[in-house]
């Protein structure tokens, strides 16, 4: 089970490794692919379709955006209505809050999510 340590600007530990952006889908955690998300919006601070794609994987019962340290990244009403038509609770917040909620949440149901490290 993936276990979230900590966030600061820029990253977060799992598990005693530190990452960047990051999915967690089920058991395996996988970067973001920041130059895709740069040339398709212009910015790391939006969620593709591909993503939205990824965290439905595995039948979760809920999926965690983290938003940022700041809270800058867009979780826009596609993305919001794609999950939540997937019958799939959405929980967007701030990243340090965000992957609190994930370390709970998990103890108990199938959490994915979409960790964004900076602004």
């Amino acid at each position: 089970m993936v276990k979230f340590d900590s966030t600061s600007f820029g990253g977060v530990t799992i598990d005693g490794v530190s990452y960047g952006d990051v999915l967690v889908v089920g058991d395996r955690i996988l970067s973001r692919n920041k130059v895709t998300l740069r040339r398709v919006f212009g910015t790391s601070h939006a969620v593709s379709d591909e993503e939205v794609e990824k965290l439905l994987e595995g039948d979760p019962d809920v999926v965690i955006i983290g938003t940022g340290q700041s809270g800058v990244l867009r979780v826009g009403k596609a993305v919001e209505e794609k999950i939540k038509t997937a019958g799939v609770e959405l929980i967007a917040l701030e990243t340090p809050e965000a992957i609190r909620e994930f370390n709970e949440i998990s103890r108990s149901k199938r959490v994915n999510a979409l960790i964004h490290t900076t602004c």
